[in-house]
């Protein structure tokens, strides 16, 4: 492992068609279309996202942060991946440019839109409804405030799982999963030392320590140890309760997956992380070549130690309007900001 890989844990996300990946002061979203092509979006990481040290940074608050930084690069890198597979499908039908580009700014009102929804029925799934399902157990009403606890999160834990399966039917959503595989192949690929390449990078598993699917079953297991101290007290206040403890919960639980994902050979690592390994199982498939590829896109462009395999034709940088850049023209551009 090289220094620079040492001193940053490269990470991401799937997207439609695509893969996001966040490097130290970069994030980059390759998205390949129908007819092959990939896109490539490429751009810096603005304000407290690109400073490597500040209070951001701090122990039990960086996974707030993080958390946040998380929710607003993946809705930009969801957003970027709808308007290019729009924008095909809008090439093929024949309309206008301008036609598009309106299209386009209606998209992302309505992803905009989807984001809220998703977060308001996230927390009401699985924040509020869990502690209400597990008190109208037959015979909760007898059990201890711990048991109770207990059981609100084995009940979360199926809400979960009952989720990811129902979504994982969608055949979109299957094909996310496999980039999902092909993220995670791409990076552990890399971490394990070996040159990044579509052949090297099949080789390894599309499971994570560092994924947010393990980070939802961590946040679950200490959200249980958590509530048992809070009691179980009236619906009105427990749901009150539920929501004023996620920002500690979201914390610790980072900084127990940053911990297994940073030792991931020592055997604490593995008996924290294999439950959430696990639970991967449903949110990843094995990628395809082409899939593999387009993950390599995305981590060449914000990892330096990463250069574009041979036989790999470079991807077509765009803006985030989908317009495209001149290479040449981009180098000169970032030669005269040194």
């Amino acid at each position: 492992m090289n220094e620079n890989q040492a001193e940053h844990y490269y990470g991401g996300q799937a997207v439609i068609e695509g893969v996001m990946m966040r490097g130290t002061d970069r994030y980059a979203v390759a998205v390949r279309r129908q007819d092959g092509q990939v896109y490539l979006l490429d751009e810096p990481l603005k304000g407290y996202a690109a400073r490597q040290k500040g209070w951001h940074r701090w122990p039990l608050i960086r996974g707030n942060y993080a958390l946040v930084e998380a929710l607003s690069l993946g809705m930009r890198a969801l957003q970027f991946s709808a308007l290019v597979l729009a924008q095909e499908e809008q090439q093929k039908a024949g309309i206008s440019e301008e036609s598009a580009q309106e299209s386009g700014g209606l998209s992302r009102v309505w992803m905009g839109l989807s984001m809220v929804m998703g977060i308001a029925l996230g927390v009401g799934l699985f924040a509020l409804l869990p502690t209400w399902v597990a008190g109208l157990v037959p015979g909760a009403a007898q059990m201890s405030s711990i048991a109770k606890n207990v059981l609100e999160g084995v009940v979360r834990l199926l809400v979960v799982m009952g989720y990811i399966l129902a979504i994982s039917l969608l055949s979109y959503v299957r094909r996310v999963f496999e980039y999902h595989g092909a993220e995670h192949a791409t990076i552990n690929c890399l971490e394990a030392g070996q040159q990044v390449t579509a052949d090297n990078c099949a080789r390894f598993s599309p499971l994570h320590p560092r994924c947010g699917t393990a980070f939802i079953l961590v946040v679950i297991v200490v959200k249980i140890i958590v509530n048992c101290f809070l009691g179980w007290p009236a619906l009105w206040l427990r749901l009150v309760l539920r929501l004023a403890v996620l920002p500690p919960i979201a914390a610790i639980s980072y900084e127990i997956l940053r911990y297994a994902g940073r030792h991931r050979d020592s055997i604490i690592a593995r008996i924290l992380a294999g439950p959430g390994l696990l639970l991967q199982m449903l949110t990843t498939r094995r990628p395809d070549r082409q899939q593999i590829q387009t993950a390599i896109y995305a981590l060449a462009a914000v990892a330096s130690e990463v250069p574009l395999p041979p036989g790999m034709a470079p991807a077509q940088p765009v803006t985030g309007d989908l317009e495209p850049i001149n290479k040449e023209a981009k180098e000169d551009g970032l030669a005269s900001e040194f």
